[in-house]
């Protein structure tokens, strides 16, 4: 279970959406691409990311 499928499942979990979000919304932002892809984005962002912080580290050094 996913904690976006928790968050579903919980009592009264529509109260602790912000206004105007709606979990038809969330749906269908959550099933525009696969957990496969969302996480190959996830990775390369990650890559990205730590290719601008080694650098920097190496110079402080």
């Amino acid at each position: 279970m996913t904690p976006y499928d928790k968050l579903k499942s919980l009592p009264r979990s529509t109260a602790q959406l912000n206004p105007g979000v709606t979990f038809a919304i969330l749906d269908a932002t959550a099933h525009q691409i696969s957990d496969n892809q969302a996480a190959d984005l996830l990775q390369k962002a990650r890559q990205e990311l730590f290719t601008t912080i080694q650098p920097r580290t190496q110079n402080t050094g």
